[in-house]
C-alpha cells in the first residue's frame, strides 16, 4: 500500500467522498423520476382512455389500472387508444427502473458506509466514551488492558489516528482517521461526549524524533483542553525535559516514560523482584490491581487504622491511599480520618461497585 502523504490521503478521502455524493444524487433523481411517473401516468391513461372503455370510469380505476399492470406484467383493461398504450408503457418501464434505481440507492449508500468507515472517515455518535489520540504500539496494549478491566461496564474506545485503515479492527473499538490535534476532527471522535482522553506518543511518523513526538502530543493537548476541559485527560511524555510545557495545559495526568522507567530500574535494582510485584499490580488478567473506590458506608468517619481491618475482612481488599481533595495520600497515618466523600486505593483481585460496598454495608450492620 502506498505511503500518501497526510493532506495527499485526505484529498483522496474528499474526492472519493464527493464521487458516491454524485451518484446517490442521480440514483434519488432516477427514483424522483420513475415515482412522478408512476404518480401521473393514471391520470394521462384516465384521461383518454375514460371516454373509450368500460372498465375505466375514475381515477381511481386508473390507479387500480396501475396496480394490476405492475404486478400482472400486462395490461388488465382492453387498450382504446394509442395514449392508452403509451401510459401503459410508461409505467412498464418506470415501474423497473423505480426497483432498479431503489436497489442501486441503497447498496450504494451501504457501500459508502462501509467504506468510510474501514477507511475512518466517520463520525462517532455515541457519548461517555474512551478516546485515544494518535497511535503507537502501546496502542495495543493499552485497549487489551481496559477491555479486561471494563468487562462490568465496557465503554466504547474511539481511536483518532492519522493510519490509513483501523490497526485493531475490533468489536466496540472505533477508528476515526484524521489529524488528533484538529477541532473538525477531534468533533468527529465526539470529544464534546468523551468521559476519558489518553494522547499517545504517536510513531505514525518514522522521521519524528521525541521531541516532535511530545510537540504533536503537546498541540492535541491543547486542542482537547480548550474544546472540552472537562474530559479527564492523561498524556504520554517521552522526554522529561518536556514535562514543564505539558505542566501548563490543564491536562490531569502525565505519564513520562523516561522518567518511569528509569525510576522502575533504579528501584528494582535496589529491592530485587520489584519489577513483576509492579507488574502484578498494573496488568490483567492474573494478580492482583489497583483500584479506586469510594468509601463504604460503614467506614466513613472512622480511621485509616479501622478502615484497613474493614476493608480486608468484608471486602478482601488491602487499603493503600487515600484520595482526597484530588490528592492521593500513599500509606496514611493510621489515624487520619476518612470523610464520606473521599476515595480509597486499594489493592484486590477483580473491580468491586459502589452496589457491592453499600450491599456489604447492609450485611454487617
Amino acid at each position: 500500500m502506498p505511503c500518501w502523504p497526510a493532506g495527499r490521503r485526505s484529498e483522496m478521502a474528499n474526492d472519493q467522498g464527493r464521487a458516491l455524493g454524485r451518484l446517490n444524487k442521480r440514483l434519488m433523481l432516477g427514483v424522483l423520476l420513475s415515482f412522478l411517473v408512476l404518480v401521473f401516468a393514471p391520470i394521462f391513461f384516465w384521461a383518454f382512455e375514460h371516454t373509450k372503455s368500460d372498465d375505466v370510469h375514475s381515477i381511481g380505476d386508473a390507479y387500480g389500472w396501475l396496480f394490476r399492470t405492475l404486478f400482472e406484467n400486462t395490461s388488465p383493461y382492453k387498450l382504446k387508444t394509442q395514449y392508452g398504450f403509451v401510459s401503459y408503457w410508461l409505467v412498464r418501464v418506470a415501474g423497473v427502473s423505480l426497483v432498479a434505481f431503489a436497489t442501486a440507492t441503497i447498496a450504494s449508500r451501504f457501500v459508502a458506509t462501509v467504506i468510510n468507515r474501514g477507511a475512518g472517515m466517520g463520525k462517532f455518535k455515541g457519548a461517555n466514551h474512551l478516546l485515544i489520540c494518535g497511535w503507537s504500539p502501546k496502542g495495543f496494549e493499552i485497549i487489551r488492558e481496559l477491555r479486561a478491566k471494563e468487562v462490568e461496564d465496557p465503554r466504547e474506545i474511539v481511536i483518532l489516528a492519522d493510519l490509513e485503515q483501523d490497526p485493531v479492527k475490533s468489536k466496540g473499538v472505533t477508528f476515526i482517521r484524521g489529524n488528533p490535534s484538529n477541532a473538525d476532527d477531534l468533533a468527529r471522535a465526539g470529544l464534546d461526549r468523551v468521559s476519558t482522553v489518553i494522547v499517545l506518543a504517536d510513531t505514525t511518523n518514522p522521521n519524528a524524533d521525541p521531541d516532535d513526538q511530545d510537540a504533536r502530543s503537546l498541540l492535541t493537548t491543547l486542542a482537547i483542553e480548550s474544546l472540552n476541559h472537562n474530559a479527564y485527560t492523561c498524556v504520554e511524555v517521552v522526554r522529561s525535559e518536556n514535562r514543564q510545557h505539558f505542566e501548563r495545559t490543564r491536562a490531569d495526568e502525565l505519564v513520562v516514560s523516561a522518567e518511569l522507567t528509569g525510576a522502575l530500574l533504579a528501584a528494582s535494582a535496589r529491592t530485587h523482584g520489584l519489577t513483576g510485584v509492579i507488574a502484578d499490580l498494573l496488568t490483567h488478567p492474573e494478580g492482583e490491581e489497583l483500584y479506586r473506590v469510594p468509601v463504604p458506608p460503614q467506614i466513613a468517619g472512622q480511621t485509616v487504622r479501622h478502615a484497613l481491618e474493614v476493608m480486608k475482612d468484608v471486602h478482601d481488599s488491602l487499603l493503600i491511599g487515600l484520595f482526597h481533595g484530588g490528592t492521593c495520600t500513599v500509606n496514611p497515618a493510621s489515624d487520619t480520618v476518612i470523610q464520606a466523600d473521599d476515595d480509597l486505593l486499594v489493592v484486590r483481585n477483580r473491580p468491586v461497585s459502589t452496589a457491592e460496598l453499600a450491599g456489604s454495608a447492609k450485611a454487617k450492620a
